[in-house]
């Protein structure tokens, strides 16, 4: 399984998000016409980690998961709430066999503003320490 799909999958079976974003969680953009509230993810970087011998199949990556709602103290709601799944994870994640993940670390966050759409729109970075 590749840690996209690890996280996907993760993030769809936790009950507290899924109660309020349901199933709405997609990984590079979101369907046209989709409701909101909902979140959207991509990988920004990937640094790999090299031995002597090769690639020794660590990586960080740099993620972001921008939440998109019609108010901002909804986004903030969703965001303490990926938070709470996400931070300090370890351990294998997604459906078996599933990535191998030694930390996740909540690094920053931006406030926007959508004008064309009219939603607000957090996005929360986080980096992700996995094997691949």
């Amino acid at each position: 399984m590749i840690i996209e799909q690890a996280i996907l999958t993760e993030l769809n079976t936790t009950a507290g998000l899924t109660a309020l974003v349901g199933q709405r969680i997609y990984y590079t953009k979101a369907p046209q016409d989709v409701l909101e509230p909902y979140i959207v993810f991509i990988k920004v970087s990937s640094i790999r980690n090299h031995s002597y011998t090769g690639s020794s199949h660590f990586a960080e990556s740099r993620f972001q998961f921008s939440i998109y709602s019609t108010t901002y103290a909804e986004t903030k709601t969703i965001a303490k709430q990926l938070q709470t799944i996400l931070e300090c994870t370890s351990g294998n994640i997604g459906t078996a066999p599933g990535v191998d993940v030694g930390a996740i670390y909540y690094d920053n966050e931006t406030d926007l503003f959508e004008p064309e759409t009219r939603l607000y729109h957090l996005a929360c970075d986080y980096l992700i320490l996995h094997y691949d």
